[in-house]
């Protein structure tokens, strides 16, 4: 399993100044070929990386917010061949395809109708396509319908994305036995933020959680001093004994399982 991560930053400030890029997540292995939450910049930085989006089989996006989901249209467009094959999948929380009291939807009717499946996931939902299993895990944002994702690999690796939300007890339990856990951090130690995660969280979803690796991650602006995300990484390992980095743009990360391996590199 290789996680490229096409973008670090998250929050308004981030993405409007892209003090860090917000083009998400991509995800291969073996035929396996995912974008988890294409913000902007998506489109863009995928071709840069020599990630041709054309070969995303899948779209996964948490919730309606456009540091998460500004490119998802044009993505559905690139995994259908320029809206002219159907197929691929858009696995998505429900604000994204209907909107509701506080977000519009963030994928049109008419791109809502070019891919092969649709799965609208909410907690505990799952969906299963060639091979990979997709489960939707509770999350706490505003909006509502925020979910985070396991994702099960047909080569049996697997990963965690909480996507944007404030810790709750029990929130790590939720992740439990995952190769590898990539958590949305967008505020320092001693720097609450309501619908968000600190590294204080961070440390009791890891604890709770016990993955083999963790991944710092969504930076808003509060993180982005000189070194402060490394820093704060390297509090979170040594206080949680879990293995722990903080991404950058471009940064490819190689998880392999059986031997527990972690290759970092960059392709920017």
């Amino acid at each position: 399993m290789e996680v490229f991560f096409l973008g670090t930053g998250g929050g308004r400030f981030a993405t409007i100044t892209q003090k860090r890029k917000t083009a998400g997540l991509r995800i291969l292995s073996g035929r396996v070929n995912l974008h988890i939450d294409p913000g902007p910049g998506a489109l863009v930085y995928s071709i840069q990386a020599g990630l041709d989006p054309r070969k995303v089989r899948a779209v996964l996006i948490t919730h309606a917010h456009p540091d998460h989901c500004n490119d998802g249209e044009v993505m559905v467009e690139a995994m259908t061949g320029g809206a002219i094959k159907k197929q691929g999948y858009l696995v998505c929380a429900k604000s994204v395809l209907r909107g509701n009291e506080v977000c519009d939807p963030a994928v049109s009717r008419y791109h809502q109708g070019l891919p092969r499946e649709i799965a609208e996931l909410s907690s505990g939902g799952r969906f299963e396509f060639e091979g990979v299993k997709v489960q939707a895990v509770k999350a706490v944002h505003y909006d509502p319908d925020t979910v985070g994702f396991k994702v099960f690999l047909p080569g049996g690796e697997s990963l965690g994305y909480t996507s944007d939300a404030e810790y709750f007890e029990g929130m790590g339990a939720e992740y439990q036995g995952v190769d590898l856990l990539i958590l949305c951090t967008m505020r320092p130690r001693g720097s609450p933020l309501k619908w968000h995660m600190s590294v204080d969280d961070a440390v009791k979803v890891l604890e709770e959680a016990h993955p083999k690796q963790a991944v710092l991650t969504h930076f808003g602006m509060r993180m982005l001093t000189e070194n402060m995300p490394e820093l704060e990484a390297e509090y979170v390992e040594k206080t949680t004994g879990i293995p722990t980095v903080s991404a950058y743009d471009g940064m490819r990360l190689k998880v392999e399982r059986e031997k527990e391996k972690r290759d970092l590199t960059s392709f920017f």
